[in-house]
């Protein structure tokens, strides 16, 4: 995998421009934050796996750390799927120039949509707890992970089955992804309208219900940070729709994506893993005190 400038990229670079595009070349900036974000997402795992080495510490448990685990394993291909469609390293294999692959179930399927999943799991989960004061077991776990899956993965299956003149094809001129204006029009609306529709199941779930240890706000706060990465992807891809070409848009669109979904693990986790570092007996003490007042107030 080169990135120095090499004959091929300055064909690219110079086919780029006879159509009217401004291309910049892939080249060591690229490389560099790919080996960032593969290195911060290294380090996310070493915080996966010592949240599930402590995961019999009730805060850290209660956190649900195997579920918030898919968060990081979603962000790998994630990263894959951003760092070959948006034109940051050079597609040197076959599977490499299928944007089905790389739009659809890359970032879309087993990226943004495993994330979304994990998350709209914990609420559900947390809306069993305190709401139906039901415990949320593997058996109801699974078969809400199964119609989610489902949910994400159906549609995969009919766009992947579509032509890819209808969705996105692969441009050998420029290496690069290329959208249909009105199949990018429809996964932008679902997009949102997902999001609209778990706004609506948050606030339905939460509305009223009091959380022992406000583990309702960490969820919030994730999907507020999912919500603004959406957003700027959203006005990239609008109103610099061969933002792939432009260095600068490409390396803020991987950094967002990347960041938005370490910032949710954090968000719902870093409390619980902070304090089993740092407060592991007093932090017990007061999460079980809570629990207590919360059982009191419930009865």
């Amino acid at each position: 995998m080169s990135f120095a400038f090499s004959e091929h990229e300055k064909q690219r670079v110079a086919l780029a421009s006879m159509i009217g595009i401004h291309l910049d070349p892939i080249g060591y900036t690229d490389m560099a934050v790919t080996i960032v974000w593969a290195v911060l997402i290294f380090m996310q795992f070493l915080a996966v796996a010592y949240s599930l080495h402590h995961r019999r510490y009730r805060p850290i448990q209660n956190a649900q750390p195997l579920l918030m685990a898919m968060l990081p394993v979603a962000s790998i291909a994630w990263l894959i799927g951003d760092i070959v469609a948006n034109d940051i390293v050079h597609p040197s294999q076959q599977w490499m120039r299928n944007c089905i692959v790389l739009v659809v179930w890359l970032r879309t399927t087993c990226g943004q949509s495993l994330v979304v999943s994990s998350l709209l799991l914990r609420c559900i989960s947390l809306w069993f707890r305190y709401r139906l004061h039901r415990r949320f077991t593997p058996l109801i776990s699974s078969v809400f992970a199964v119609l989610l899956m489902a949910a994400a993965t159906i549609p995969s299956i009919i766009i992947t089955l579509l032509p890819t003149s209808k969705t996105v094809t692969f441009v050998a001129t420029i290496d690069a992804c290329i959208i249909n204006p009105q199949f990018k029009t429809a996964a932008t609306l679902l997009t949102w309208l997902m999001f609209a529709f778990l706004l609506a199941a948050f606030c339905m779930l939460f509305m009223g219900t009091k959380c022992a240890h406000n583990e309702h706000v960490g969820v919030a706060l994730a999907w507020l940070i999912l919500g603004l990465a959406t957003g700027f992807n959203t006005y990239v891809m609008y109103v610099k729709p061969m933002y792939p070409a432009s260095l600068v848009l490409r390396l803020c669109l991987v950094s967002a994506n990347q960041g938005s979904v370490l910032a949710a693990w954090w968000a719902v986790m870093g409390r619980a893993v902070y304090n089993c570092r740092f407060r592991y007996h007093v932090h017990l003490v007061e999460w079980r005190l809570a629990s207590k007042a919360a059982q009191s107030a419930g009865t």
